[in-house]
């Protein structure tokens, strides 16, 4: 029996492991449906990231904003009052000893001053949290009281007739005028520089959104035009449709802001610049009356007491005629009555020293405490009158234009989240006709 061997080459070859791939797996993203797809994702990422940019940014302007609304402008405005009652305090005080008997409208004067101060040091306390300033609330409102019962020995004093009040009346005054009132002037300018701070974080210019959109815009404008090349479709409606949602988007945007940021600079640079010179002459127009009516109570120093009234007076002088060279200054009128009424007050105390002078003290009291048309109290009293409202129109016009500026931007943020995600959304419904031709 002869047993045949069959050639090598007719022997089943044993089976072999599968065939790498000609290509690797990331070949996808260089072929066209690949770029189609990665743009579309690239676009749609950017319209969430535009989204994300513009709601971040309206809301941090509308938190900032609404900060100085509900916190950092009444605080101010609580340290402003303070500063304001207590000069009102110590002109009053001094006022009530130029007399033998106390004038009630000038003791309750006083006793008003007293009393608002001791609420405006409430209303400042309670949205204090920087803990240098709340140490300092708490030195003037300790030094108020030192003051005050300074104030009630002197009256005691001058009640019975005994001459040393008139010294613990000036040591009063010494410490108004030397340490609670310094120390009430640096917590209002404390709180006013917060005010402004916060104000201008909220106009600000946008670089992120302003980044993230311009990219956005670019890269869609490459994306059409490599789309029309690759595709032979000149027209992408849902690029276009995107781009538009973006456009719009852009002008919402950049509309709401720029009105947003007029008033929040209008509110910084007009109203909150009025608010501080109006009470720092306020708070001048208080001191020089200290000053007048103390050169009638420590006879003496009244060439010290004098200098510093007409220091004061031409402060303010200058402190008015600049402010009403603007353009945009606030109750102009208030202001213009109150520079007349500041030329009045002078001229009554021009009187008050020539009688100071001959020794007729009698006559210059009357001068002072006198309600004539040429007497110092009258003018004093409307100068006051007018400044006090011109205050309270700066702050109302500063709390405007606040309120203005975070309400123009209440609808852009769900304006600018819906147009950026809606862009993305027309981005995916333009491409994917593209890229199912692919198959």
């Amino acid at each position: 029996m002869t047993v045949e061997l069959a050639h090598p080459s007719t022997e089943p070859q044993a089976a072999r492991s599968p065939a790498e791939p000609a290509h690797p797996r990331r070949w996808f993203v260089s072929t066209t449906p690949g770029r189609i797809l990665a743009i579309g994702m690239v676009l749609a990422t950017l319209g969430v990231a535009s989204a994300f940019a513009t709601a971040t940014t309206i809301n941090h302007r509308q938190q900032a904003l609404t900060a100085v609304l509900n916190h950092t402008e009444p605080l101010a405005y609580a340290a402003g009052q303070l500063y304001t009652a207590l000069s009102v305090a110590d002109a009053a005080a001094a006022t009530e000893f130029i007399t033998g008997v106390e004038p009630r409208a000038v003791r309750q004067r006083y006793e008003q001053a007293i009393t608002d101060a001791a609420t405006a040091v409430t209303r400042a306390s309670s949205g204090l949290s920087n803990e240098p300033m709340v140490l300092l609330l708490s030195r003037i409102n300790a030094e108020l009281v030192i003051y005050t019962g300074l104030i009630e020995t002197a009256r005691t004093n001058n009640r019975v007739g005994n001459p040393v009040g008139s010294s613990y009346l000036s040591e009063a005054s010494a410490l108004m005028q030397q340490t609670i009132l310094p120390d009430a002037q640096r917590l209002y300018e404390e709180t006013s520089a917060r005010v402004d701070a916060e104000t201008t974080t909220s106009t600000r210019i946008p670089a992120p959104v302003i980044l993230v959109v311009a990219t956005t815009l670019v890269f869609g404008l490459f994306a059409h035009r490599w789309l029309s090349q690759h595709t032979r479709r000149r027209v992408n409606p849902g690029l276009i449709a995107g781009g538009l949602a973006i456009g719009l988007m852009v002008l919402w945007v950049a509309t709401a802001l720029t009105i947003s940021t007029a008033g929040s600079l209008s509110a910084k640079d007009t109203a909150a610049e009025a608010l501080k010179t109006i009470t720092n002459l306020a708070i001048d127009a208080q001191q020089a009356r200290a000053d007048e009516t103390l050169s009638l109570i420590r006879r003496g120093d009244e060439d010290a007491r004098k200098r510093s009234y007409y220091q004061r007076i031409d402060s303010m002088h200058s402190q008015l005629t600049e402010y009403l060279a603007r353009d945009d200054a606030i109750a102009r009128t208030d202001m213009e009555k109150a520079d007349q009424m500041l030329t009045q007050w002078r001229e009554a105390d021009d009187r008050i020293n020539k009688y100071i002078a001959v020794g007729n003290y009698r006559a210059a009291t009357q001068v002072a405490l006198g309600t004539g048309k040429g007497d110092s109290t009258p003018a004093f009293d409307k100068l006051h009158d007018e400044l006090a409202s011109g205050i309270e129109k700066s702050r109302d016009e500063l709390r405007t234009d606040i309120l203005n500026a975070g309400r123009v931007l209440s609808g852009a943020t769900v304006g600018g989240v819906v147009l950026s995600l809606g862009a993305a959304v027309a981005v995916a419904l333009g491409l994917w006709p593209r890229l199912s031709e692919y198959r």
